[in-house]
């Protein structure tokens, strides 16, 4: 009876191998890491030009096999799971009162690929040097899917005595983007009191649409630069014109951020050309325009709209935008007028 066991193991292998199946069919499981910041923190990371390849296995120690699934060539990945990070809910848009409900999603995922999308370099005022590495996980490495986002992750470095070093890292940031991969940190900004904010311009889920008959809309991330976490995103922030989509384009800027004791105030300033025939989508601060107002303009006018956004723990407020619109009539006269806006943006 003892040898009953062993020869039902020999015959399951040999039953396995006549019916072709291994272990290697399976997926490949991907490397269990976690993420302890003090020892992230005692990392060297050269005194050179940070290396993307080499700066992401450092923080994502995982480097991905020949064999390993999806499409391993498209992009340097890491292949990882985290068995010790606590799974929390990402939210994949803003919500507000226009949404009608909320997309979310657990983060980590059981498998993430993680690709190093960014790396921008900065001086402080006191001509310190400094850098911001994004990076972007996905349940694939294919980059496809154009609603399909990714995860972002923040480091941010400091050079130390001719040497990088880590300042912070935020693996989880937000859930943004398109074909797997999330739009990085590509401005630095200073609030009136010297407060770092990092600003990504883009996140939206047609940021690289491949449609042709489709503006180009892209959000407005406002990310704190202690702690790397999000503090406004700003829907369509931005619309460009893509192939037979013509028209309507504007863009969206932050022209001032006041941080206090109980919340932030952030400025925002969106100027641009609205087209009423390619009437796709209004930015945000046209949104509080009134439906007789707005049907009172003629069919092509400019605008500028200078608007406040208030951020407490408990939520957000909105103010009412100062929005001028300026057109030219049939005349060749050049009119401007200031809209006098509602408490609520219009559905």
């Amino acid at each position: 009876m003892s040898k009953l066991p062993a020869v039902m193991f020999l015959l399951s292998i040999a039953f396995c191998s006549l019916m072709g199946f291994s272990q290697e069919d399976g997926p490949i499981p991907p490397i269990n890491i976690s993420f302890d910041p003090d020892k992230l923190k005692q990392l060297d990371f050269g005194t050179d030009s940070l290396n993307a390849d080499k700066v992401l296995f450092q923080l994502f120690p995982a480097p991905m096999n020949e064999d390993d699934p999806e499409l391993s060539e498209w992009k340097t990945a890491a292949y990882w799971s985290c068995s010790s990070c606590w799974r929390g809910e990402l939210y994949t848009f803003e919500k507000d009162e226009s949404d009608e409900g909320d997309e979310k999603e657990l983060i980590p995922y059981e498998r993430n690929y993680t690709s190093c999308t960014s790396i921008l370099y900065y001086k402080t005022k006191n001509s310190i040097e400094r850098a911001v590495a994004s990076f972007s996980s996905s349940e694939m490495n294919d980059g496809t899917g154009r609603f399909t986002r990714g995860v972002l992750s923040i480091a941010h470095f400091e050079k130390q005595n001719g040497s990088w070093k880590l300042l912070n890292f935020n693996p989880f940031v937000n859930l943004q983007g398109s074909f797997t991969l999330a739009s990085p940190v590509d401005e630095v900004f200073y609030d009136t009191k010297g407060k770092l904010f990092f600003v990504i311009h883009g996140g939206e889920a047609n940021g690289v649409s491949t449609e042709d008959y489709w503006p180009l809309y892209q959000g407005l991330f406002l990310i704190d630069g202690e702690s790397l976490s999000e503090v406004l995103h700003l829907k369509g922030a931005s619309c460009q014109e893509n192939g037979e989509a013509v028209g309507s384009v504007w863009n969206t800027e932050i022209t001032k951020i006041e941080s206090g004791v109980f919340g932030t105030n952030v400025e925002i300033k969106t100027t641009g050309l609205i087209v009423k025939e390619y009437n796709w989508y209004l930015p945000k601060a046209l949104q509080f325009i009134s439906k007789p107002d707005f049907e009172a303009l003629p069919s092509r006018f400019n605008f500028t709209a200078n608007q406040s956004f208030y951020y407490t723990v408990t939520g957000r407020r909105f103010e009412k935008p100062d929005i001028t619109i300026q057109y030219t009539d049939s005349k060749g006269t050049v009119h401007e007028q200031i809209i006098i806006t509602q408490n609520t943006r219009n559905k």
